[in-house]
């Protein structure tokens, strides 16, 4: 394509796509007579400049972002997502600006005195220079995650692992694929799916659908596991299927979750079973607070703050708690240690 059809088709200026040009955003190739000829990967890559032009990201860190993003396959995958994401970055820098003039506003009705109008312009400026500080944060940590390359290595290496959190890791996948088959699951979600290690073996006798909210992650899955599908997503969206799913199954996900994020999470899984229905968890758990506090006391006690610190940065779901909810529910639960902090959870209507 010539640079006129180029700006014809997305409605640019020429003096704009030459700026893009300058910047090394997008390097056309060049014909024999020198004349430039865009391609659809150049294409696409404006496509995504545009947007994130629109959405207030510099030329700079445009092409930063773009360079980050430009390895591997799934190039038009991976640029989409970035989309996704800097979109969701705008929402909430727009809404932390809309509660700060919110909160401005109700206070400013509530008063019956003459106002220090200079506070509330600085509470905004605040509110800026917040936006602004966590957009570079969220621009310089851009594809730095490479976990998903990592993991199946990660889960399996005992070496780095002291707490022995992946003990048993490929015997605990194993018997909860028996359980799924044991019940005669014809479909099968499976949230926090990661790299696919769970289902991925089942996925040529039964419908499986990985839901995993890292793109990376379902990228390396797809490679293993082209017949089992997949969505982008986490545990607190709504569903999207509703009483027609035989097993959710969830491994080594849930303490991501806060408390009341895992009673979220539940209702939500719940809905998508059948009435003969059952969830399956398999996470870090503690019995109770008292054998949490035990652990850190014996942990802390010999200079391990920092094995502490693994555990207390995420959220081991304390067991007895989370029975006494689904019990509130009016649904079964059945429980069962296997090793360390590993613990198997069934949940049934």
């Amino acid at each position: 394509m010539t640079r006129n059809e180029v700006c014809k088709i997305l409605n640019i200026t020429l003096k704009s796509l030459i700026v893009y040009e300058e910047h090394g955003i997008v390097i056309p190739k060049r014909e024999e007579n020198n004349y430039r000829n865009y391609s659809e990967d150049d294409l696409f890559r404006l496509r995504t400049v545009i947007l994130l032009k629109e959405l207030g990201f510099s030329l700079k860190d445009i092409k930063n972002l773009i360079d980050k993003n430009n390895y591997g396959n799934s190039h038009f995958t991976r640029s989409l997502y970035l989309q996704l994401k800097a979109v969701e970055r705008k929402i909430d820098e727009l809404d932390n600006v809309k509660n700060t003039l919110k909160t401005s506003i109700d206070k400013m009705l509530e008063c019956d005195f003459e106002l220090d109008y200079n506070r509330f312009v600085h509470n905004i400026d605040i509110s800026l220079q917040e936006n602004k500080t966590n957009r570079r944060r969220w621009i310089d940590m851009w594809g730095f995650d490479n976990k998903a390359i990592k993991f199946d290595k990660m889960v399996r290496n005992k070496w780095n692992d002291e707490l022995g959190l992946f003990e048993k890791y490929d015997e605990i996948l194993s018997q909860i694929r028996s359980r799924i088959i044991k019940h005669g699951a014809a479909n099968v979600i499976d949230i926090g799916c990661g790299t696919g290690n769970l289902c991925g073996d089942l996925s040529g006798k039964i419908d499986i659908l990985g839901i995993d909210q890292s793109l990376e992650m379902i990228l390396q899955a797809k490679k293993k596991y082209n017949k089992m599908r997949f969505k982008l997503g986490n545990f607190l969206d709504k569903p999207f299927r509703k009483n027609d799913v035989d097993i959710v199954v969830t491994t080594y996900a849930f303490h991501s979750l806060n408390h009341n994020e895992k009673k979220e999470a539940l209702n939500y899984m719940l809905e998508y079973l059948k009435d003969d229905g059952k969830i399956i968890i398999a996470d870090f758990m503690f019995l109770n607070d008292a054998e949490r506090e035990k652990c850190k006391s014996i942990l802390c006690g010999k200079g391990r703050q920092d094995l502490w610190d693994v555990i207390n940065n995420k959220y081991y779901t304390n067991l007895e708690k989370l029975q006494g909810y689904v019990k509130s529910l009016n649904c079964k639960i059945h429980s069962e240690h296997i090793v360390n902090f590993t613990w198997i959870v069934e949940i049934k209507k």
